[in-house]
């Protein structure tokens, strides 16, 4: 078994190449096909998001296999790996999300670039069972959004991109980076679709950039997807039940107005929030792993 990939699979940068292509391919395809067949069967409003997340769970499970049956690449390479640390660093991800939306949220309130238009909005639900199913669905829904992105993007995407740069010479922290950038990067490309009530495509794909950063950064600090899965999650259902768009659909304890473009305030309502992230990120590491290792996916068994 390689010592920097810990799987027995190919380490050369074509190995690698070749299995990151793989698994985009096998994801989206899956995801294109079931959602094409799935896209006119009737769900019931209740569900919220989570039928539209039938295929990324097909397109998480059709990469795991594809790439276990293939490459004899396990889950755990990828660092999906279920264990009492795997969990608490889903809990701490949860809480350092919370943390970064609420100065995110505090930062656009007190800056005047939104405001609160609604308060305990029920959405589209009008009783207390339909409510709680909403909200249980809402949560499942985001957590395999997550867990489909970060494995791809993180998982995939970064480590594969460490393994063929340092066949070829390239030192790991170098490596490294250059993985958690170009998968950044990436990441930010897939929402130049993803519209939200009040952004611009510019404000959203920028998000989305910072976010894959400080998403790879918490996945190569633990060398597991726990972390940035849970700080997703959270960062997504605060968004939307939290302090969620003014017409949209879910409950939410408030409606938020989110109307800018990109502008200064952007340094206070997102680049500040996610130095904040960061450090909770670093300070997270150093609690439960002693120090704060080099961000080069060193130290693999």
């Amino acid at each position: 078994m390689n010592p920097l990939t810990r799987i027995g699979a190919d380490p050369s940068t074509v190995g690698a190449a070749m299995r990151a292509t793989v698994a985009f391919v096998v994801y989206f395809a899956i995801l294109l096909g079931i959602g094409l067949a799935l896209g006119e069967v009737p769900t019931p409003n209740v569900l919220t998001n989570l039928p539209d997340q039938v295929p990324t769970l097909c397109s998480v499970g059709a990469v795991v296999f594809v790439l276990a049956r293939t490459f004899d690449t396990s889950p755990a390479a990828y660092g999906l790996r279920m264990n009492r640390r795997w969990l608490g660093d889903l809990l701490g991800g949860i809480v350092v999300g919370i943390l970064f939306q609420a100065v995110s949220t505090a930062a656009i309130l007190g800056t005047g670039v939104g405001t609160i238009v609604d308060r305990w909005s029920t959405g589209v639900f009008d009783d207390p069972v339909t409510i709680i199913i909403a909200l249980g669905a809402t949560v499942v829904a985001f957590s395999i959004v997550a867990l489909g992105e970060d494995l791809l993007f993180r998982g995939v995407l970064v480590r594969e991109f460490v393994v063929g740069l340092s066949s070829r010479g390239i030192s790991r922290v170098a490596a490294t980076g250059s993985a958690v950038v170009v998968s950044a990067l990436l990441f930010g490309s897939i929402h130049l679709n993803a519209g939200a009530a009040g952004l611009s495509t510019p404000v959203v794909v920028l998000q989305a950039v910072v976010g894959g950063l400080y998403f790879g950064l918490a996945y190569v600090l633990t060398d597991s997807l726990a972390l940035p899965v849970g700080i997703h999650l959270s960062t997504n259902l605060w968004a939307t039940v939290v302090f969620g768009q003014p017409d949209s659909g879910y409950p939410a304890a408030f409606r938020l107005t989110r109307p800018f473009d990109l502008g200064p305030e952007l340094v206070v309502t997102l680049l500040l929030p996610a130095g904040i992230l960061v450090a909770a990120v670093l300070l997270w590491v150093r609690v439960t792993r002693g120090e704060i290792p080099e961000m080069s996916l060193d130290g693999l068994e």
